[in-house]
């Protein structure tokens, strides 16, 4: 395992260590020299974060991804002098960069692919169906392959964590459900607090800890009650999955990145591209 060093924002707080499992200290410097390669070499620095992140991915898949995320690649980068309001902008892009370059080649042989559509294709799109919402509050279109097209049947809205105005996409996602379009929301769920609110531990916001129970249990509800998504997937192994039956359906489900294939994530989406497909262009 690795031990990181975990900084305090206020001076003269001391830094706190916390360890990161299934990754070595030689393999988050390499990582990080990586990502500050790639900071200089990329165009625009949300490639250059995606790719850094997909690597060490890549590199330690036991490890924790919410965990790579968040200290090996978000705390390094405040070491460079990024704030808060540098990372966000950059980071979102990032995430789902990050999301199609892994499942792209998960998805692609069953004739599914996840990817970013361009303003105006999307703008097209969201027109054609009725859909009052701004192109900005997707993310990422599920798209299945009929004949020789490519089909919208879905949107999957990506976000690092909870906190970042997640309810802000519920719109959006109402208007794919309402449509029988499938809506999901992918997250790294992550969240620490460091010195001198917190030990830097990534439990996130869905109730990987047992304070703040009351918190995780209205976020858990966006999902679990109120079905506001089709369901959540939170690559932070410390997120409680849904267990039993949830008063909406609509489950939260926990995964690694580099699990064993098949994951839930490729099997729900198959899942709903099949049923859209049977209900949409399969019609007697």
């Amino acid at each position: 395992m690795a031990t990181l060093e975990c900084k305090s924002v206020q001076r003269g707080i001391p830094s706190k260590r916390v360890t990161v499992e299934h990754i070595t200290d030689e393999q988050v410097v390499q990582a990080r020299r990586e990502l500050d390669r790639l900071i200089r070499s990329e165009t625009q620095r949300s490639d250059a974060v995606a790719n850094a992140f997909v690597s060490v991915a890549a590199m330690c898949p036991a490890a924790n991804p919410s965990d790579l995320w968040q200290h090996v690649i978000y705390r390094h980068l405040l070491s460079k002098r990024w704030n808060d309001a540098a990372w966000k902008r950059v980071s979102g892009f990032a995430l789902e960069r990050a999301f199609t370059r892994i499942y792209s080649p998960r998805l692609e042989p069953h004739g599914v692919r996840m990817r970013l559509l361009k303003k105006s294709d999307a703008d097209t799109f969201l027109h054609s169906i009725g859909a009052d919402i701004r192109s900005t509050k997707v993310d990422l279109f599920l798209e299945g392959q009929h004949t020789d097209r490519w089909i919208i049947f879905g949107a999957a809205h990506v976000k690092s964590s909870i906190a970042e105005r997640i309810q802000d996409d519920v719109p959006a996602s109402a208007a794919f459900m309402s449509r029988g379009f499938a809506s999901i929301a992918l997250t790294m769920d992550a969240k620490s607090y460091p010195p001198p609110h917190g030990n830097c531990i990534n439990y996130g916001e869905l109730g990987g800890r047992s304070l703040g129970v009351e918190k995780a249990r209205i976020k858990r509800g966006y999902i679990e009650t109120f079905g506001q998504f089709d369901g959540l997937f939170s690559f932070n192994l410390r997120t409680p999955a849904s267990e039993g039956q949830t008063a909406s359906g609509k489950r939260i489900y926990t995964l690694p990145l580099y699990g064993s294939q098949p994951d839930a994530l490729v099997v729900f989406i198959l899942e709903r591209w099949n049923t859209w497909r049977k209900a949409n262009l399969e019609k007697s």
